[in-house]
């Protein structure tokens, strides 16, 4: 994928994003690479193919893959979290130096983390209100009994070492808690960091609305896999077409239609026989 994004990106001055969703295949039949799962659009287990992306954005409005697996664990073994640090020891080969990275509370284990760590990065993440934390030397209790101010709370998680914590509760009083190993991170800027984990959001929405990924129904792995690769390509000339011209994914696909129904009615080159029997 870098080699497709070339010059579109500046690996130094933006957040790398991971996430997974679920190519949805419902009425598949013997196609290979599909099996039941959970899928966080559906909220609930559905057949489909697994794919993981480790997206680019940088603080703006793009949309840039840099990477990505598909989640296959009867073909190469690999678990999610193993495709994960994958991409990310890729991305780091590749010169990316995130101001952030942006990760769901599944990549958030402790071998994750360290990993991240290991790379000097810093990462920011929802974390499980049952996740074992310490205020204090061998007093460990869950996140959720912490009474964690506004501003945050610096606490030692379990197997890993200091985190600063957050508190966030939405309208409908859901709660949630974010965590992140920057410990001088204030409020107000993990909400303006946290909210650009979206954009993932936004590009698996464009995946499939706009390039189609869901619509093959070839049997074969090899078929999907080319499927799945073309589709991300496709979305990718959409997307840095639009950064350059400024024009949204739907218009630049009907353009293309419109401007090949207009040649055509200028000079068709079939004519339509109609029959008087």
């Amino acid at each position: 994928m870098a080699r497709l994004v070339g010059d579109g990106i500046t690996p130094v001055t933006g957040y790398l994003v991971a996430d997974d969703t679920v190519i949805d295949k419902p009425r598949s039949t013997n196609i290979e690479l599909v099996k039941w799962q959970y899928s966080g659009t559906h909220h609930d287990v559905v057949k489909g193919i697994g794919l993981e992306t480790l997206l680019w954005t940088q603080g703006g409005n793009e949309h840039i893959p840099v990477d990505y697996r598909v989640y296959n664990p009867e073909g190469d073994g690999k678990t999610k979290n193993q495709h994960f640090q994958d991409m990310i020891r890729l991305a780091r080969h590749r010169g990316f130096a995130p101001a952030y990275v942006l990760i769901d509370t599944w990549y958030t284990s402790i071998a994750n983390l360290k990993l991240i760590d290991s790379f000097s990065w810093k990462w920011l993440a929802p974390l499980q209100k049952n996740r074992i934390v310490s205020t204090a030397p061998k007093h460990y209790c869950h996140i959720e009994e912490l009474d964690i101010p506004e501003q945050g709370l610096v606490v030692h998680l379990k197997s890993y070492g200091f985190i600063k914590v957050f508190r966030e509760v939405s309208p409908n009083g859901d709660v949630e808690y974010r965590g992140t190993n920057d410990l001088n991170l204030s409020h107000p800027d993990v909400e303006g960091i946290y909210a650009k984990r979206w954009k993932i959001e936004e590009y698996h929405r464009g995946l499939k609305q706009e390039a189609g990924i869901a619509k093959c129904q070839a049997r074969r792995e090899r078929s999907q896999r080319n499927h799945i690769w073309c589709a991300i390509h496709a979305f990718l000339t959409l997307e840095l077409h639009r950064l350059k011209t400024n024009t949204s994914w739907q218009e630049a696909k009907l353009s293309i239609v419109r401007e090949a129904i207009h040649a055509y009615l200028l000079n068709p080159r079939y004519q339509l026989q109609l029959s008087t029997a």
